[in-house]
């Protein structure tokens, strides 16, 4: 064949000189509503006399949904990152996998004729595809990208590859699937990436909160909500992140305040249209920006309102968090938003934030800022990203989002556990989802959260295209180091021309480990949670946040374990004529 092409796991980040001839990967099992993701790398033969060679593909397969994508590379400059020690995919600079571009796995071939002879193209598709024999491409497929049910059984998936020149056939590899007939049960872990609405204003100059930047948002979190994520940051106020003191953003701010005679009357309507669009692509719970700023609780949030028909800032920096006039703000504002929030549903499914990240010296700050919301938000989810064991421990915390570094501190301590990573953290094999890390290293967040117990998950960065501290504006599809030169750490989507997001490979595998989590549940529910717990222990030991799979077969292997034991469990149940 004058194509080589070699099937890998949706695991694997595969290089331009990655070393995997003899690679052997033939497929996996899944349940009948579970997404599952493979690769076919291709390059030019090696035994072939050729330098290039365009080629189409063709998926064959009895499966009715496989989404296909060209797994794109983006340029890091810096990977000698000093704490990088296990667990990573090199070193050194260079082209790395990450970028998920759409293409169309059945396309219609159409024939031209121009004066050197015919060419075929895959009608419509914007992504030709030409081999070259000095790098390694990748095609990656999702299979059930939409969560439907696929038939249980065993299904084969062929991918051909034809030369556009003359349609032979040059290369093919195929990949056996097996569905168990079993479901996964409803996600329970809420999950979150912060969501940043002026990233989008400025990347695509449309104003803020304007139709089409409304437009955009809403593909930004169709598809964030597609791989799992089911919160989302509210911007009832500008949130007050990443911003040194006296600095501010972009002003995004959903509520609408008029200000009469030292009256405060608010308009939610527009926040009512966000919530509304956010539910209608799929989202159910949400977090409302943070009452006050960041690290340490010492001022409030930056606040616009009409005042005396003059729109004007009335709190910020210059606000003490803990002074009475943006506390009798607090509980006018509180206490309408109570009310709006009553009235659409949502009481049971809004979180709120006071400060993020708290440390040891801000303690009395943060607690004047409790302090001054009082009993105000009782009934309602609250909870902030800290590292300080303390926190909980004095009750300023009722459900804390804890740093993996520093989560053991709170593990059987604590009903009600999150917890979060910045990217940053990349001691001791803890987990993260950053380009130079292995994608096992990514999706064993999965089984570390449903060993401990874990509610939720936070990250910092689905779509922030900023530089440190809010300042400069980076594309990360030319740039993917534009953020502290750490590549991947602020940001999960890349931004498409048209208004889109582009999945990143690395999306796709925390939602394989969001989807482990589904599946050790429902084993638990089919047998005890010993039981799962044991498989997990049989191949990592006992589980803490810096276990760290070495190889992706380890991470395929237990996952591949708690699928049979499913498909065991489930057999034995139709022989007895039970349900599950």
């Amino acid at each position: 064949m004058l194509i080589e092409s070699v099937p890998l796991s949706s695991l694997h980040k595969v290089r331009p000189n990655s070393n995997i001839s003899s690679y052997s990967y033939t497929g996996g099992s899944l349940l009948e509503n579970e997404t599952f993701s493979f690769q076919i790398a291709f390059r030019c033969s090696s035994s072939a006399d050729m330098h290039f060679l365009p080629v189409f593909t063709e998926v064959i397969s009895d499966i009715p949904e496989i989404s296909c994508y060209y797994v794109g590379y983006v340029p890091v400059t810096h990977a000698n990152i000093p704490n990088l020690q296990t667990c990573f995919v090199s070193r050194e600079c260079g082209l790395y996998p990450d970028i998920l571009i759409p293409r169309k796995s059945k396309a219609k071939i159409k024939k031209e004729i121009f004066p050197g002879g015919n060419i075929f193209f895959e009608q419509g598709e914007k992504t030709l595809l030409t081999a070259v024999n000095d790098c390694w491409q990748s095609l990656w497929f999702t299979v059930n990208e939409n969560g439907r049910t696929v038939q249980s059984g065993e299904h084969k998936i062929t991918v051909r590859f034809f030369n556009r020149k003359n349609k032979e056939l040059v290369g093919e590899s195929t990949v056996t699937i097996i569905v168990i007939p079993a479901k996964l049960p409803k996600q329970e872990l809420i999950y979150t990436n912060w969501f940043h609405y002026d990233c989008l204003s400025d990347y695509y100059c449309v104003d803020m909160f304007s139709d089409e930047h409304f437009e955009i948002m809403k593909n930004y979190i169709k598809t964030a909500v597609k791989n799992g994520m089911n919160m989302i940051l509210t911007p009832a106020f500008t949130p007050p992140l990443d911003t040194t003191e006296g600095a501010q953003r972009k002003t995004a701010q959903l509520v609408k305040i008029t200000v009469i005679d030292g009256i405060y009357t608010f308009d939610f309507s527009l926040m009512k249209r966000f919530i509304r669009m956010c539910k209608s692509v799929g989202i159910n719970y949400f977090e409302h920006s943070h009452l006050f700023t960041q690290w340490g609780a010492k001022a409030a949030p930056k606040i616009m309102a009409t005042v005396n028909e003059v729109e004007k800032q009335i709190f910020g920096w210059k606000t003490k968090a803990s002074g009475t006039k943006y506390k009798d703000f607090l509980h006018a504002y509180l206490s309408a938003l109570d009310t709006f929030l009553k009235k659409e549903g949502l009481e049971k499914s809004f979180l709120f934030h006071i400060s993020d990240e708290p440390s040891d010296k801000d303690r009395g700050d943060y607690k004047k800022a409790v302090d001054a919301v009082g009993n105000l938000l009782d009934g309602y989810m609250t909870g902030d990203a800290l590292s300080h064991y303390s926190f909980y421990e004095e009750g300023l915390v009722k459900s804390p989002i804890v740093s993996t570094n520093a989560i053991h501190d709170f593990i059987g301590k604590c009903d009600n556990l999150w917890c979060y990573y910045t990217g940053g953290r990349t001691q001791n094999g803890l987990s993260n989802r950053l380009i130079l890390t292995t994608s096992q290293r990514n999706r064993i967040i999965g089984v570390q959260m449903y060993y401990h117990n874990i509610k939720g998950f936070l990250h910092w960065g689905y779509n922030y295209y900023y530089d440190v501290l809010s300042h400069g504006l980076f594309d990360p599809k030319i740039n993917p180091c534009g953020y502290k030169m750490n590549a991947g750490t602020s940001y999960l989507v890349y931004p498409e021309t048209n208004g889109t997001a582009l999945e990143s490979l690395r999306q796709k595998v925390f939602y394989e480990a969001i989807n482990d989590i589904r599946a050790m549940q429902l084993l638990e529910k089919l047998t005890c949670r010993k039981t799962v717990e044991e498989i997990l222990e049989q191949h990592f030991g006992k589980i803490t946040f810096n276990t760290c799979p070495e190889t992706e077969d380890d991470m395929l292997r237990v996952r591949e374990d708690i699928n049979q034991r499913i498909n065991k469990e489930i057999k034995e149940r139709v022989s007895r004529h039970e349900g599950y």
